[in-house]
C-alpha cells in the first residue's frame, strides 16, 4: 500500500512580495498545477491515500477557478483517497458545501477523527487528524488512543521543536507522543523536508511545501511517498521532488575583484558549479571584503543575469576593507575623513566602508554606487 504526505501548497498565495504581477500569475497557476500533479501521480502510481497536512490554501478567498482546479483534480482520480486536516491558513470552509468530492475526507475541526484502511491480511491501516481548540492540542492530545496492533498515522499541523512545546496554540509537543503508538506522524507547517525518530516505533516527518515560494524556501520540495508492507506493517519513506521551479540562495565572495566584468565571472562560475538551470530563481550574495577603488555596477550586473532566469535578485554583502594605517598621515581630505570615521565609535565597520568608498568616488568624479 502506498500512501502520499503532503503539506502547505498554499494555493492561490498572491505572489507579489518580489515578483511582478505577471510573474506573480504565473506562479500562482505553476503552485496550483503541482497539487495537481501530486495528485495525478497518486492516479498513476496506484496510491491508496494522499494526506494534506494542511494549508492547501493560503487565502480565504481564494479563486473560484482554483478551487474547481483542486475539486477536479481530485475527482479525476476516484480510487484515491484524499484525506485533508486544514492548516492555520485554511480559513474557508472550501468543499464543506454539499459538492465536496466523495474521495475527499476533511477531518472535524476540532479534537480527533478516525479513518480505517483496511488490507487483504486483515491488519489495519488508522490515519488519525488531530486539529486543535482554542487552546491548543492538550485535551486532544489527553484523549489521544491508538491500537497497538495497528499500523497509526498521525496527522497534525504546527510547529514542533525539539520535543518541547512553546505554548502557542499551533505549537506540538512530540514529548506527548513518544510511546504512543504512532508509527509515522505526518506533519504540516514548516516548509522543508525534515524528519525524525519518535519512540518507541515510529518517526515524525514534515514533508515541507511542494512548490517554494520565497528565498526561505530554497533548495528541493515535494512530498513523501509511504510505501507499507501489509504483510509486516512496516513500511519505508522516499522524499519525491516535484516542484516546477526550484529557487537558489548562493553566496559569491568577490574578494579580489576590481572591476563589474569580474564580478559577472564569479557569479557565471558559481552558476556553473552548483548547475542552476535556467528560468529558476535565483538570489545571488554578494560576500568578501573588497578594495577602495572597485568599479562595482549592481545595476549591470542585475541587467546581465534579469532575462536568463525567471527571476534574479542581487543582495551585496560584500565589505570595503579599509588600511587605516594607509591614510593615517596622508595630508588630505580622505585622509582627514578616515581619521574622523575611525574614531567614531557610533559606526560599524560596514558603514565605515560604504561612507569612505563613496567619499573616494566623489572626490574622483566619478559616479557613486553602492
Amino acid at each position: 500500500m502506498k500512501i502520499i504526505h503532503c503539506a502547505d501548497a498554499h494555493i492561490d498565495s498572491k505572489m507579489e512580495s518580489k515578483l511582478d504581477k505577471s510573474k506573480a500569475a504565473i506562479r500562482r497557476d505553476e503552485i496550483l498545477d503541482t497539487f495537481c500533479r501530486i495528485a495525478d501521480y497518486a492516479g498513476s502510481e496506484g496510491v491508496r491515500a494522499v494526506i494534506i497536512a494542511g494549508d492547501l490554501f493560503d487565502t480565504k478567498s481564494a479563486r473560484i477557478g482554483a478551487q474547481n482546479r483542486i475539486k477536479a483534480a481530485i475527482e479525476a482520480h476516484p480510487e484515491v483517497n484524499f484525506y485533508y486536516l486544514k492548516g492555520n491558513h485554511d480559513e474557508s470552509d472550501y468543499f464543506e458545501k454539499g459538492d465536496a468530492p466523495e474521495n475527499l475526507i476533511i477531518f472535524n475541526k476540532e479534537g480527533i477523527t478516525k479513518y480505517t484502511l483496511e488490507t487483504p491480511t486483515g491488519k489495519n491501516v488508522v490515519i488519525a487528524g488531530i486539529v486543535p481548540d482554542s487552546n491548543g492540542f492538550d485535551k486532544a492530545l489527553t484523549e489521544l488512543n491508538l491500537d497497538y496492533d495497528n499500523m497509526n498515522i498521525v496527522v497534525m499541523h504546527g510547529a514542533a521543536d525539539n520535543y518541547k512545546g512553546s505554548g502557542k496554540a499551533d505549537s506540538i509537543d512530540l514529548s506527548r507522543l513518544k510511546n504512543r503508538n504512532i508509527d509515522y506522524l505526518a506533519l504540516g507547517h514548516y516548509h522543508s523536508y525534515t524528519s525524525g525518530d519518535l519512540p518507541s516505533r515510529g518517526k515524525y516527518c514534515y514533508s515541507g511545501c511542494p512548490e517554494g515560494r520565497g528565498f526561505d524556501e530554497e533548495g528541493e520540495h515535494g512530498f513523501v511517498v509511504l510505501d507499507v508492507d501489509e504483510e509486516q506493517m512496516t513500511y519505508e519513506i522516499q522524499f519525491v521532488p516535484i516542484a516546477k521551479r526550484t529557487i537558489h540562495v548562493n553566496e559569491v565572495d568577490i574578494s579580489g575583484c576590481m572591476t563589474t566584468p569580474e564580478i559577472d565571472k564569479c557569479i557565471e562560475d558559481t552558476i556553473a558549479e552548483y548547475a542552476i538551470p535556467d528560468d529558476d530563481i535565483v538570489r545571488i550574495v554578494l560576500t568578501g571584503e573588497t578594495d577602495i577603488g572597485i568599479e562595482k555596477d549592481i545595476d549591470h550586473v542585475l541587467r546581465k543575469f534579469a532575462d536568463r532566469f525567471f527571476f534574479f535578485d542581487l543582495k551585496d554583502k560584500s565589505r570595503v576593507a579599509i588600511d587605516y594605517d594607509e591614510y593615517m598621515h596622508e595630508a588630505s581630505l580622505k585622509g582627514e575623513l578616515v581619521r574622523l570615521l575611525k574614531e567614531d565609535e557610533n559606526l560599524s565597520e560596514e558603514m565605515r566602508g560604504k561612507i569612505v568608498r563613496c567619499a573616494v568616488l566623489a572626490l574622483k568624479g566619478e559616479e557613486i554606487t553602492l
